[in-house]
């Protein structure tokens, strides 16, 4: 990286985003503009290190960073915090009060930065105080809100890149599916190597260039602040536009039609090593045939940089449209909580999306709520899946095979034979992507379920601590996911998802009692048997473990429904955890609650509520 003296003083982009921070009108002739610097960073570079000196505060004027914490370990990229579009801040809490940096800012493209180190902050501050107050006043904000902008994955993508693994007619017509896809949200470019001159570059092709000319990145840059989108189709025959694309790009596209090999092409190693340390977002698009859930997608992953991968009906555009969804910030997902029987009315709550013409783009959940996402990410219909519940938790009574309680109080056999029979599938082949999440029991840890065998997943995120026995997953026991997170909202916000609704079925429901203190087992049973005996309202045993797993993460629970955008409770209180019969009723009430929550929330969104075509 390196920093350059400001070039101009009539950048119209960087004096906006400076009167926006700092809250004064800039005039082209403002000291400020004289004394600002310019920094460049190529993709993969570190602005900063958590815990290095810090001296300035940056204003990103293109590109895109990442906020990383540092790990255990050491290593620089431990836990990912947030991202940085254009015209966010960094910096100013060492600028202010001289602290070592709290993060770690890596490009992952090539960016443009506005940067004010301390002597020049300080100059200006004795000429104009309101810079220092407007300063110090941004940074109670950001200690007031913390680093919860973990959502940012999608936020302001401009620049895609579109690399077919294969050249293919198919692959070819998804580009301009989706660039007619996106256009509904802003204008788009599609630029292709050998037709750059048509859109006026320096360059007419640049199909067989060793090195892209400067003039040219200058061109795109520009290009960029006009319009909304821009759509780079690559080319592995054209090996320095397609570096120089993947570089520029905020997301990286790479399609493939499903029946081809999915091995990794020798050309895609090289073009790894290449590009450097860019480290833009990959999303794998798998063109498929037919409806789902599919197989083999294992084999596509492996050995490729990805992030996420998405599969699209060649015949379906609503699948070309939930990618512009995914690019345009607008992805809909949707975080179903833990609590067993309750756990129907997700049901409920689906079919009033689906009746209000809503695609669900991601699907995350603990415990029951895995369950039922995973039956909704198959492509099922909605009555499909409702049978399919009804066979499995009415009808196969799963929670009916007691066993000695040395482990659990049931064997759980008769669920896993369920789950096999309904949910045999690899999560990476569902329709709609999908997670679900369990607890490791040695550590207390969270494992995320995004891969690998579907209903042994849904089957350890669901293992109730005394119920169910626990599961094992990598040679480790885990149990439930609600044990330590009942609402997996956080999980959903790294995905490309711009919209999260959350269902939370969490009861603080009072067990008010009639006796002093709890009566023997002989007593409570000759109440529910004798018909002259006293009867005493106790929960089951069933209901006191899954009520105390519950109880464990409520605060979190509810911390983490103020994140979603949209945080539905179903009235489903009044049901008992275990309490399946009321199979029907649950549903009702999760669909009725959507019915009157969702209409007015899409609205104030500005979100169609009619069926897309």
């Amino acid at each position: 990286m390196n920093v350059e003296p400001h070039s101009t003083a009539h950048d119209q982009k960087v004096r906006a985003i400076l009167e926006q921070y700092f809250g004064i009108e800039i005039d082209e002739d403002h000291p400020l503009l004289e004394q600002v610097g310019m920094l460049h960073l190529a993709g993969g570079d570190w602005l900063m290190h958590q815990g290095e000196e810090g001296d300035a505060l940056y204003f990103l004027v293109r590109g895109r960073l990442q906020a990383w914490a540092a790990g255990k370990d050491g290593e620089d990229r431990g836990t990912f915090l947030n991202e940085i579009v254009p015209g966010d801040s960094v910096g100013e809490l060492s600028l202010l009060t001289g602290a070592p940096r709290a993060v770690g800012i890596q490009a992952i493209r090539d960016s443009l930065l506005v940067s004010i180190d301390r002597e020049t902050f300080e100059s200006l501050a004795l000429q104009f105080p309101a810079l220092a107050l407007k300063l110090a006043t941004n940074v109670a904000q950001l200690l007031q809100k913390g680093n919860n902008k973990n959502r940012a994955s999608t936020r302001n993508l401009k620049v895609i890149s579109i690399l077919p693994l294969d050249p293919s007619p198919t692959a070819s017509g998804f580009v301009h599916k989706l660039a007619s896809a996106i256009c509904r949200g802003g204008d788009s470019a599609v630029l292709q190597a050998d037709r750059l001159g048509e859109l006026g570059a320096p360059v007419a092709d640049a199909s067989s260039l060793e090195e892209i000319p400067p003039a040219l990145a200058h061109w795109l840059h520009d290009l960029e602040d006009e319009h909304s989108y821009l759509l780079l189709q690559c080319d592995p025959q054209s090996p320095a536009w397609t570096r120089f694309a993947l570089r520029q790009s905020d997301m990286v596209l790479l399609v493939a039609d499903s029946d081809a090999s999915p091995y990794l092409r020798p050309w895609e190693k090289a073009l790894q090593e290449s590009t450097g340390a860019a480290i833009a977002r990959h999303m794998l698009v798998l063109l498929q045939k037919d409806d789902g859930p599919y197989t083999g997608t294992a084999r596509w992953l492996k050995d490729r940089p990805l992030d996420f991968h998405v599969h699209v009906r060649k015949d379906q555009p609503s699948d070309v449209q939930r990618v512009a969804r995914i690019i345009d910030g607008n992805a809909l997902g949707l975080v179903l909580a833990g609590g067993a029987a309750r756990g129907f009315a997700h049901l409920g709550v689906y079919k009033a999306m689906e009746e209000l013409g809503q695609t669900v783009d991601w699907i995350g959940g603990t415990s029951i709520g895995g369950i039922m996402g995973a039956a909704l990410a198959t492509h099922w219909s909605i009555d499909e899946s409702i049978r399919r519940a009804r066979e499995c938790f009415v009808d196969g009574r799963p929670f009916s095979d007691y066993t000695l309680p040395v482990v659990s109080l049931i064997r759980g056999r008769r669920m896993d034979r369920l789950l096999d029979e309904h949910l045999d599938f690899d999560i990476e082949d569902l329709p709609t992507p999908f997670f679900c999440i369990s607890c490791h029991l040695d550590s207390g840890s969270l494992k995320v379920h995004e891969t690998g065998h579907l209903a042994s997943a849904v089957r350890a995120g669901a293992s109730i601590p005394g119920i169910i026995p626990p599961a094992v997953v990598d040679r480790r026991l885990t149990v439930d996911g609600a044990v330590i997170n009942n609402l997996p909202v956080d999980i959903m916000q790294r995905k490309p998802v711009g919209n999260i609704v959350a269902v939370d079925l969490s009861s603080d429901k009072q067990y008010e009692v009639d006796y002093p203190s709890l009566p023997s087992s002989w007593a409570i049973l000759r109440g529910k048997y004798l018909p002259f005996a006293r009867r005493y309202r106790v929960p089951s045993f069933s209901t006191v473990m899954l009520k105390a797993t519950e109880l464990g993460t409520l605060e979190r629970v509810r911390r983490l429904g103020r994140q979603a955008d949209l945080l539905l409770n179903p009235p489903v209180r009044q049901f008992g955890m275990t309490e399946v019969n009321s199979f029907e009723r649950i549903i009702q009430a999760g669909y009725e609650h959507a019915m009157e929550e969702l209409p007015g929330w899409l609205e104030s969104r500005g979100i169609n509520t009619q069926r897309e075509s």
